[in-house]
């Protein structure tokens, strides 16, 4: 059994299938031939039991008919009548009561057989086994005034044996034939079955090779492999585009911590060349190194809650945040850090909303929002922050009067590292990673964000999330 199973495990899909299928199909058959072989081997013995007790019958009614004074004469005048009523192959003796034959009529081409004799008051009908033969042997007693014996029949079931053995055999055969025949139609179904498997191995093979550019090609069949093949295909994109921002991720983060630490670089060469002796060189180089390596520390703060951003959310079935009161709490705070900006709130909830949210996301994405704001906008301006339902979705709006987006830009502006004025950015401090943080985030919820112009001038970033209570009725 275990070299069979060593045996199965490398071999093809399409022989296990082949081999499942024919023994599936072998085994029903082999059941179902086998409780048909025994119906008809029970109704046969049946049969045959019925006609011997017949012929055993008409023997015996034959001289009880006769009456009292059946004499031996007369047993061997009715030899011919009971030749006709006996079966070809059955022998009928006549014995007397001491067991000594005294008329025999042998079946054709059937062999004397010796059956010990046995005395019977009432006929009786016996099967008994004997050399590899099942033979009928039926006795029933003659009573008269002249003579007293008995009828005895017997019968080999020759004709039973015969048409037993050619059934079994014929089922043996039709088994096996049903056997490859089965094997034979599982290996094509699944050689048909597995040709989209084939295809999806050939395309993961040359993704290995080439990248993820190759895609599995897309079939009619609605069926589960047909599936498989829409989710890898699916999945396939979803890699290739998480593959590439990671890659831009890459580039970019590589190419904003170049400049701090070329900054970095060079002031400590000068440091160490004549900073030693000139305090003012000491002084202004430790400075910028300073300032380099607090841009670097908080970039590096913004990469790690954008990573956190994407690994998050985690199943949070109760999330929800009273948007009212966490965007008041916002505002006040910025209200006494930012004195010179006019802040306002207009709420336009006819009612306390709870939106699909944690509260500390919902805080993180209004200080971005915000703090984005009050960077791109002189002072002395106007930064307002409204809340309304919209199709039954939460909306919240950020209103500036900064330098505002280009119209080619507006959807630019949530990608990672996007800055519209690099120069302008990085005077304020801004590395273009905020709008993506907080749209991910949004994402994660089922929420969307979207950037607009103000007119005359600013930006307009929307938020819309879902309410808690109809997070709920769906479920």
């Amino acid at each position: 059994m275990k070299k069979l199973k060593r045996w199965i495990k490398p071999t093809s899909l399409k022989v296990k299938w082949a081999l499942a299928a024919g023994s599936a199909i072998f085994l029903a058959f082999f059941l179902f031939s086998f409780f048909q072989y025994h119906a008809i081997n029970k109704w046969m013995l049946d049969e045959e039991e019925n006609n011997f007790s017949r012929v055993l019958d008409e023997i015996t009614v034959f001289f009880k008919q006769r009456g009292q004074n059946v004499k031996l004469e007369d047993i061997y005048e009715s030899r011919d009548l009971m030749k006709q009523i006996a079966e070809k192959d059955q022998t009928i003796r006549i014995l007397d009561r001491q067991g000594k034959q005294a008329l025999e009529i042998r079946g054709e081409n059937e062999p004397a057989f010796y059956i010990p004799f046995q005395p019977v008051r009432d006929k009786e009908v016996k099967l008994i086994e004997t050399d590899d033969k099942k033979i009928l042997i039926g006795h029933s007693p003659i009573l008269s005034n002249q003579f007293n014996g008995y009828v005895e029949i017997i019968q080999p079931l020759n004709r039973y044996e015969s048409i037993m053995k050619n059934l079994f055999w014929m089922m043996s055969f039709t088994g096996v034939a049903a056997l490859l025949l089965s094997a034979l139609l599982g290996y094509l179904m699944a050689r048909n079955f597995i040709r989209p498997l084939n295809k999806l191995s050939e395309a993961m093979r040359s993704i290995e090779r080439n990248g993820f550019q190759r895609r599995v090609e897309a079939t009619n069949a609605h069926d589960e492999i047909s599936e498989l093949s829409q989710i890898f295909n699916k999945m396939m994109i979803e890699i290739e585009r998480s593959f590439r921002q990671q890659q831009q991720f890459v580039e970019d983060a590589s190419h904003e911590l170049r400049t701090p630490i070329q900054v970095l670089e060079g002031h400590l060469s000068l440091l160490n060349r004549w900073g030693k002796k000139d305090p003012s060189i000491l002084e202004e180089s430790l400075q910028v190194s300073l300032e380099e390596l607090d841009r670097v520390k908080r970039l590096v703060g913004e990469l790690l809650e954008l990573s956190k951003a994407d690994r998050e959310l985690a199943d949070y079935e109760n999330a929800k945040v009273n948007i009212k009161e966490v965007s008041r709490k916002i505002i006040r705070d910025f209200t006494f850090l930012h004195q010179d900006y006019d802040f306002e709130l207009r709420d336009d909830l006819k009612e306390t909303a709870e939106a699909f949210m944690l509260k500390r996301h919902l805080e993180q994405i209004l200080v971005i929002l915000l703090d984005n704001a009050v960077k791109y906008s002189e002072t002395r301006t106007r930064v307002e922050v409204r809340m309304y339902e919209q199709d039954k979705l939460l909306v919240l709006e950020v209103k500036d009067e900064g330098i505002g987006i280009p119209e080619e830009d507006l959807q630019k502006v949530f990608d990672r590292f996007y800055r519209v004025d690099k120069a302008r950015s990085r005077e304020k401090g801004g590395y273009g990673l905020g709008l993506a943080i907080a749209s991910k985030l949004i994402y994660n919820y089922g929420g969307t964000i979207e950037a607009s112009r103000n007119e005359p001038a600013g930006t307009i970033i929307r938020v819309s999330l879902k309410r808690a209570a109809k997070l709920e009725e769906e479920k």
